[in-house]
């Protein structure tokens, strides 16, 4: 009988402990809240903004895949926003009538295509590198390939010129690769640019634009007295 009234009195404590340890949880929970956090980078303070295509060392379409991925991520950030394509930036300079882009030409571009800024940038692929790598045991063979990729961008108001936002952003992944082991197997496969160059080009703009998005943050509300 003893031995019962003592289980009991076990088990009632632990029940006592539980409910002490969730009230407390509940409790601490109360006192944080999820907040918005305003981009760093508002947009919205521009009545319009040019965009002039992305310019690359590499033929092809890179630059206006990466100019219009750009601008996507900008109108998920801040939806809203009036963004005009200006195109490449040889076509913009001729219409203005400038060689290089300088203080001049973006005020001119301003003037001419009713802009309050105009946002510029660059975007370079590498050619696939290889690395080899050997076992210690010489058992084994193996290579990679790696694509270097970076970009950059920048905002410039129209009615100075200066510049209001910069970034940059840069990586290296895997393409490909091929194995060789001592048994004589051989496993090879390589994949770029087609099945990889959006999903860099993603990445390099998630990275680039983080100053236009909202975040969130958990901070504690303060008990009042």
């Amino acid at each position: 009988m003893k031995l019962l009234c003592c289980r009991s009195l076990h088990r009632l404590f632990r029940l006592l402990v539980l409910i002490g340890t969730v009230l407390a949880l509940a409790a601490c929970a109360a006192k944080m809240v999820t907040v918005t956090v305003p981009p760093r980078m508002a947009l919205f303070t521009y009545s319009s903004i040019g965009v002039i295509e992305f310019v690359s060392p590499q033929s092809g379409p890179i630059g206006a895949d990466a100019t219009r991925k750009f601008i996507a991520n900008l109108h998920g950030a801040q939806p809203g926003i009036r963004i005009l394509e200006l195109g490449s930036l040889a076509k913009v300079l001729q219409e203005v009538g400038h060689t290089e882009l300088d203080f001049r030409a973006i005020r001119a571009i301003g003037e001419k295509y009713g802009v309050a800024a105009v946002l510029t940038g660059t975007i370079e692929l590498s050619e696939p590198r290889t690395n080899v790598n050997i076992s210690t045991s010489l058992s084994s063979i193996s290579a990679k390939a790696k694509v270097d990729g970076r970009m950059s961008a920048t905002l410039l108001e129209t009615d100075s010129g200066a510049s209001s936002w910069s970034n940059s952003s840069w990586g290296n992944w895997t393409v490909g690769g091929i194995s060789l082991s001592s048994d004589g197997n051989v496993n090879a496969g390589y994949h770029y640019p087609q099945e990889k160059q959006d999903q860099i080009l993603t990445a390099l703009i998630n990275a680039l634009n983080g100053d236009f998005w909202s975040t969130y943050e958990r901070r504690r509300v303060e008990e009042e007295e």
